[in-house]
């Protein structure tokens, strides 16, 4: 065995050129896999570091239309005295509500088409509401009130509304008056006009569910949701739904299966690449040597011998292909997320890779090895 793979090694250095295609192509094939599973790995823990670096989740609890007779305080007072609960309050978005409205600025006559929310000031703060001209208000106060609005900055700035002193504005030839002009991360607010909820029902546009929203610290567990449900309906916990954001670990398990989703796509392409790429390199180099491989028969060498030394000059390009697309995705990898990622996370699984793509060279000589021994050594000699 040894002969064997002495002779393999020699030809292999002798037709470095035309192996070092095949090595090209595996190599490539590994650095294909290694990249995105890294970057998908690295990314994935960026993201969960990230949001486990906040100190409270939020969760919305949908309730009946019942729920619009009482009183925000109410509410308030109820989910305050269960444990983690950090604010809340009511905070209906555009997907929740009933089409939308006409709003014009009678002092310009400019007029816009935009999006509907229904919020309490409780409930603009839990959203991260700010205010760019105006105020919130309190309330026990803003939420008895019935012809005021709060424009959101975009919409505002359409209107050309930039300061609430500019007076009231026209809402589906309703006229109401602006008491804040709002913006936050939640990009709707700021394309939104937001009714607090005794403005939208005068209005008619108090939607069927009313939808609080509610910050907590610490991850948001199904008991807690219960426990939300019974306190705002003990008589009728089941008419209350408690929905929740997916939890860090959740995100990152969902990021990383995706990412393996593409990779493994991406690796069966670049393995029966590296496959076909191999076996077509070694048939091409077996034609070139019939008459070597005759002489090695006609002195006596046996058919395994022969068919052995192809073999293992197809492992061995194999793994130095491994080797070295291992070597140069770990490095890309590693480049790509100094400049994106805050980490770089090399997957131990990738560390098979070198050998998995050793048998793959082993595997795609098999076919070339046994066909070019099936001949006669006289056929060989004279080819």
């Amino acid at each position: 065995m040894s002969g064997t793979v002495r002779l393999a090694v020699k030809s292999v250095i002798r037709r470095w050129r035309r192996n070092l295609v095949s090595l090209v192509v595996v190599g490539a094939g590994v650095a294909a896999v290694v990249i995105p599973s890294s970057l998908a790995v690295g990314s994935s823990e960026a993201v969960t570091a990230r949001l486990e670096s906040a100190t409270s989740s939020r969760i919305t609890v949908l309730l009946p239309a019942t729920s619009w007779e009482a009183e925000e305080s109410t509410l308030l007072s109820v989910l305050g005295s269960q444990p983690q609960v950090v604010d809340a309050g009511t905070l209906v978005p555009p997907d929740r509500t009933d089409g939308s409205v006409v709003i014009t600025n009678p002092r310009t006559d400019r007029t816009v088409e935009s999006a509907i929310g229904v919020a309490t000031p409780s409930g603009l703060r839990t959203g991260d509401a700010t205010v760019k001209s105006g105020g919130l208000g309190a309330d026990e106060v803003i939420s008895g009130e019935e012809g005021v609005v709060y424009l959101g900055t975009r919409v505002a700035r359409e209107l050309e509304y930039p300061d609430v002193a500019a007076g009231p504005v026209l809402i589906d030839g309703r006229e109401f008056t602006v008491i804040g002009i709002i913006a936050s991360d939640e990009a709707w607010m700021s394309a939104s006009v937001v009714f607090p909820p005794d403005s939208a029902k005068a209005g008619g546009y108090l939607p069927d569910n009313r939808v609080i929203t509610v910050s907590t610290e610490g991850n948001v567990t199904k008991r807690l949701q219960q426990r939300i449900a019974l306190a705002i309906e003990p008589a009728a916990p089941d008419t209350v739904t408690v929905l929740s954001s997916p939890s860090a670990q959740e995100l990152r398990t969902e990021i990383l299966n995706r990412g393996t989703s593409l990779t493994g796509l991406i690796g069966i392409i670049a393995g029966a690449t590296a496959f076909l790429t191999l076996a077509a390199t070694t048939f091409a180099s077996l034609t070139e040597r019939r008459r070597e491989m005759g002489l090695y028969l006609a002195l006596g060498y046996t058919r395994s011998f022969v068919s052995g030394q192809i073999v293992v000059e197809g492992t061995i390009v194999g793994a130095l292909g491994g080797v070295v697309g291992f070597l140069v995705g770990t490095l890309v990898a590693a480049a790509v997320s100094a400049g994106s990622y805050p980490m770089f996370i090399l997957p131990t699984v990738l560390l098979v890779l070198p050998g998995a793509a050793a048998v793959l060279g082993c595997i795609s000589a098999l076919i070339p090895a046994w066909a070019a021994t099936r001949v006669s050594p006289s056929e060989l000699l004279r080819a």
